[in-house]
């Protein structure tokens, strides 16, 4: 059946509706780009700031990355912070997404290829621990993590980034490796090959759209994670990002240029990710959103 091909009126609405759903898309981020590079004095006390910039200034940028000294304001020290919490971000969400990965995938590997007592209710507890609201755990983990004496550190988030983005890295690469044929891989054991041998050389290889795909999703979760990164922080020593350019909104001003400006350098990371390795989130997480 081959598919409906729109003509006339109907055809014309279709392409308007994906137009105004692509400028509401695209408007907050050129809106976020426009205030990066507009002084203050234009946005401050403005209920709707300019779309086009009056004065271009990149002072905001060399702001944020302590290149140039920021006056007296509520974001002179976030502005301080910044530089040193994309580092924090960095290391946070790299370390969480590499333990995300290994143990997610051979939780995944264990729940599709092997038979074991209590699978079916291991599936479900990884599941059900994804419907838990994060802030129903703050409490009981930040005593958990004082005693242990390691608040602002970046140990607590890392743990807690791991935990959250394992349980989708199992979840998906189950159902992906669900998705891939077990004849070749019981091959490659007929061949010689150890069970892990034959995930190592066969398996995983074919499993590479999928594990780009939760890759991505675990570090864009890491990355922008804020409730706990605002528990278990308290200096620049362990601050993310998010945490920090919470701290431009002031009691009783706000720093929108410097806001902007580190919103912008924020979301750059990701976006380039995202767009560079579009084709295999689309194919990973098509094949593994598919289950039997």
């Amino acid at each position: 059946m081959g598919s409906l091909e729109l003509r006339g009126w109907p055809k014309v609405l279709h392409r308007i509706v994906i137009i105004l759903v692509i400028i509401a898309v695209l408007l907050p981020f050129y809106w976020i780009g426009i205030m990066s590079v507009t002084p203050q004095r234009y946005i401050a006390g403005r209920p709707i700031p300019s779309m086009v910039p009056r004065e271009v200034s990149f002072r905001g940028f060399a702001a944020v990355l302590g290149l140039i000294e920021v006056e007296a304001g509520p974001g002179r020290r976030a502005a301080m912070m910044f530089r040193r919490s994309l580092f924090n971000s960095v290391v946070v969400a790299g370390f969480s997404t590499f333990f995300a990965l290994i143990f997610g995938v051979l939780a995944a590997y264990a729940l599709s290829r092997l038979k074991f007592p209590g699978k079916k209710a291991s599936y479900i507890f990884i599941l059900g621990s994804r419907l838990l609201a994060q802030i129903t755990l703050a409490v009981p983990l930040f005593t958990m993590f004082r005693t242990l004496g390691i608040l602002d550190t970046y140990l607590p988030l890392i743990i807690m980034n791991t935990s959250f983005c394992m349980a989708w890295v199992t979840l998906i690469m189950d159902n992906y490796f669900d998705m891939i044929d077990s004849e070749m891989e019981d091959a490659a054991r007929v061949d010689g090959c150890t069970r892990f041998g034959a995930f190592w050389r066969v398996l995983l290889p074919m499993a590479v759209p999928g594990i780009i795909s939760v890759m991505l999703i675990s570090f864009l979760f890491a990355w922008g994670e804020f409730l706990y990164a605002l528990l278990f922080t308290s200096s620049m020593s362990a601050r993310t990002m998010p945490v920090v350019l919470s701290m431009f909104l002031g009691q009783y001003a706000i720093e929108y240029r410097l806001l902007a400006s580190g919103l912008v350098l924020g979301v750059l990371p990701p976006v380039l990710l995202a767009l560079l390795f579009q084709r295999f989130i689309i194919s990973g997480l098509t094949q593994g959103g598919i289950k039997g």
